[in-house]
């Protein structure tokens, strides 16, 4: 009698599951569009994981600055338009 062997996939054994893709995708596209050019797909998709995670949170830290600053602003100038005392004559 021979033995049965079993072998695994080697895709899904040594490569992403396919409910892992979306993120990962996502974490790409989100570095490459708001990276404004600093990085292309295939620097990030070969990226070790942590440096990916790094330069996302990076991100995220500077838009929400630059959104605040953009709402301070806009609050200042969101009071009205001022008018001039001028009397009507009456």
């Amino acid at each position: 009698m021979k033995p049965k062997w079993t072998f695994h996939s080697m895709l899904s054994f040594f490569g992403l599951r396919a409910e892992d893709k979306p993120a990962i995708h996502d974490q790409i596209f989100s570095l490459c569009f708001h990276g404004k050019g600093g990085f292309n797909f295939t620097e990030v998709y070969n990226m070790p994981v942590y440096l990916r995670q790094f330069y996302i949170k990076k991100a995220q830290q500077f838009y929400d600055s630059e959104k605040a600053q953009y709402e301070k602003a806009n609050k200042k100038h969101s009071s009205g338009i001022s008018r001039p005392g001028i009397q009507r004559g009456g």
